[in-house]
């Protein structure tokens, strides 16, 4: 990264839009169950200047715009839960209360979700989290995506920090393998969602308590589809079992509904994926970026980015899905990160281009979910098309029914 863009990103992050803490506030701070510290608020840092006026959309806001009174388990979980469920209503895994005896000590981290057994409540609360801005735990790969090595420099994002670009076949081109790019009718309904949640945003940002809720919902309706896709039509069959089993630690059992899969197109590092999401069970593999951010939220509960391979799977492979889930929903606000933060533009949305072929600062750029693997950090082959259908599903199951 030149020293130039370095600077670009470094003003952009120190000038960041303010949102008025006058209708909303931080509702749950994640609460370490075993720390004695009050969690700190974050100030709002003063508004930026637009590096052009053509961005319709407001600028990125690394304000908290969490309702005060909002409960994502009653308000989100619950129905979006139920109705995820109903789509795949052979399986039906989001909604059970999982067997407390089979959990971890990372599903006993935030008291925040004491009592909450679904997995349901377990990807809603990450979701909420993952509402609030952060700066993405990246910079160990950072020069790998034209970024700083030095992750204080990032602007923070979430999942609504940014605005979500438009997408079409042409810059689907340019963002994932052009031999990924899918149809009409499926580029229709990844710009009906980018729609929503830019709709959803728009209110949330001028307080409305209404357009907030719906945007976790949907955003929540999203990532419960993909769990869905990733691994929950198959998590309790025999094939399952027998790969747990192979590579279990002693004294672990599988819980129900977490998948052990050994992928044949990966090498042995990365061989076994597991859970909700499918993690290597490789501390410094593709969730030492996870783990860096959980460890900035619970400090008296970290995970070592050392850890051994029993560690982890026991960490991934929990009854509650706790930490999964949490990097499920982190490797979505990583992907928008490098989009922000890059100084390249292949590394970033093609809207994200000024007519001089310059960048757009990180403040007024678009994010979206839709990249190669080494193009942003993207985690999930249903985002990038990988089977060529499992893209169309995942879109299908989020826009069918409410949110």
């Amino acid at each position: 990264m030149t020293n130039t863009n370095t600077t670009k990103i470094l003003l952009a992050a120190l000038i960041t839009l303010t949102i008025s803490n006058t209708a909303f506030a931080m509702a749950k701070k994640p609460v370490d169950s075993g720390s004695d510290d009050t969690p700190t608020t974050t100030t709002p840092t003063p508004a930026p200047t637009p590096s052009t006026p053509t961005n319709p959309e407001p600028p990125a806001t690394t304000g908290s715009i969490v309702p005060e009174d909002f409960d994502v388990f009653t308000e989100v979980a619950g129905p979006v839960g139920k109705l995820v469920d109903s789509i795949y209503q052979t399986y039906r895994e989001l909604i059970p209360a999982r067997d407390q005896s089979l959990s971890y000590k990372t599903d006993n981290t935030d008291m925040n979700l004491d009592t909450r057994y679904r997995f349901a409540d377990r990807i809603a609360y990450a979701v909420e989290l993952k509402m609030s801005p952060s700066k993405a735990g990246l910079g160990y790969v950072g020069s790998a995506y034209g970024m700083s090595s030095t992750e204080s420099t990032y602007l923070e994002t979430s999942l609504i920090s940014h605005p979500l670009c438009s997408v079409s076949s042409t810059s689907l081109t340019k963002t994932l393998n052009s031999g990924k790019v899918p149809s009409a009718a499926v580029i229709t309904k990844m710009n009906t969602f980018a729609n929503k949640m830019n709709e959803y945003r728009r209110g949330a940002l001028n307080g409305d308590r209404t357009s907030f809720v719906k945007a976790t919902k949907l955003w929540t309706k999203l990532m419960m589809c993909m769990s869905y896709t990733e691994s929950l039509t198959s998590a309790d069959t025999s094939t399952s079992s027998k790969v747990a089993t192979k590579y279990a630690p002693s004294g672990y059992r599988r819980p129900a509904g977490v998948l052990f899969y050994e992928d044949p197109y990966q090498d042995a590092a990365s061989k076994l994926n597991i859970g909700l999401f499918q993690f290597t069970p490789t501390a410094s593999g593709n969730v030492q970026a996870c783990i860096r951010e959980w460890n900035k939220l619970y400090p008296k509960n970290t995970i070592s980015t050392s850890a051994s391979q029993a560690e982890m799977i026991r960490v991934l492979g929990s009854a509650m899905q706790s930490f999964n889930s949490f990097c499920g929903i982190a490797k979505v606000t990583g992907m928008f990160a490098v989009q922000v933060n890059t100084s390249k533009s292949g590394n970033t949305h093609p809207s994200n281009l000024q007519a001089n072929g310059s960048l757009k600062l990180p403040t007024d750029r678009c994010v979206s979910p839709h990249f190669a693997a080494g193009k942003s950090y993207n985690h999930f082959g249903p985002l990038q098309n990988s089977t060529g259908s499992n893209l169309n599903e995942v879109m299908s199951c989020t826009l069918n029914g409410e949110y």
